[in-house]
């Protein structure tokens, strides 16, 4: 787990609205054209936590996001870059943690990662923003582990928590087990508007947004094609005050 936080936000909890973006990025952030665009695009939808995947950290060049606080957890190092999945946020954390998963990938015989983080809300609650890239070419056997690892990971947290990410979904077995996830944790989907956007595989979707204990107010992907070979995720939330 390597966490950052280079500027220091007076703000101590999330406001009664908040936006997350959730976006695969490709490995396209050490790009100046990429950090370019996404500058922009933070500022335009008025972001203020992020989960990507596919996140490259170069341990010898300057960091990103230094307006964020930001936890990653790397799952794989080639020559001096890392790769892994990345949270962020306008206020700091409270504690976060990462977890790998116990099985690797068949291609380069590699493990993936999560990233748990949590934070506090303005009305004296705590959210849980979990941030995973699952585990990708094996089989549904191994996959429902991976989800059951999880699953026993999140059941005992009480309150508001957001589950997002890139679940590799691609066929009916893999999304009867997001299902079972959401209904284990109590879990509602994410509708989003112009949905035909987000990634696809045979009519499967393969990133998603779970929540709980907070209200959905607006949600859509947005068009970053240019950027990505992944559409990122937007949704907006609103916390009940106290």
């Amino acid at each position: 787990m390597i966490k950052q936080e280079l500027i220091k936000s007076k703000k101590e909890k999330l406001t009664s609205e908040f936006g997350l973006l959730c976006w695969n990025i490709y490995k396209q952030n050490d790009k100046i054209r990429f950090n370019n665009y996404l500058e922009s695009l933070l500022r335009e939808h008025k972001v203020d936590l992020i989960a990507f995947q596919e996140v490259k950290i170069n341990m010898g060049s300057k960091s990103f996001l230094n307006q964020f606080h930001l936890s990653f957890a790397p799952n794989i190092k080639i020559f001096n870059n890392i790769y892994g999945v990345m949270n962020g946020a306008c206020i700091p954390e409270i504690k976060t943690f990462s977890l790998l998963s116990k099985h690797k990938e068949s291609v380069l015989a590699t493990h993936k990662s999560a990233v748990f983080s949590s934070y506090k809300l303005k009305n004296g609650e705590t959210l849980l923003l979990v941030n995973l890239h699952a585990i990708n070419f094996r089989g549904t056997n191994v996959y429902n582990k991976e989800m059951d690892q999880i699953i026993e990971v999140l059941r005992h947290h009480e309150g508001a928590m957001i589950v997002a990410g890139d679940f590799n979904s691609w066929n009916k077995k893999r999304m009867e087990t997001l299902s079972k996830l959401a209904h284990t944790l109590h879990l509602q989907s994410v509708t989003m508007d112009h949905g035909h956007l987000i990634k696809s595989f045979m009519r499967h979707k393969l990133d998603h947004i779970f929540y709980r204990g907070i209200e959905l107010k607006d949600s859509h992907v947005i068009d970053t094609a240019k950027h990505s070979d992944h559409n990122a995720l937007y949704a907006r939330f609103r916390i009940s005050e106290k």
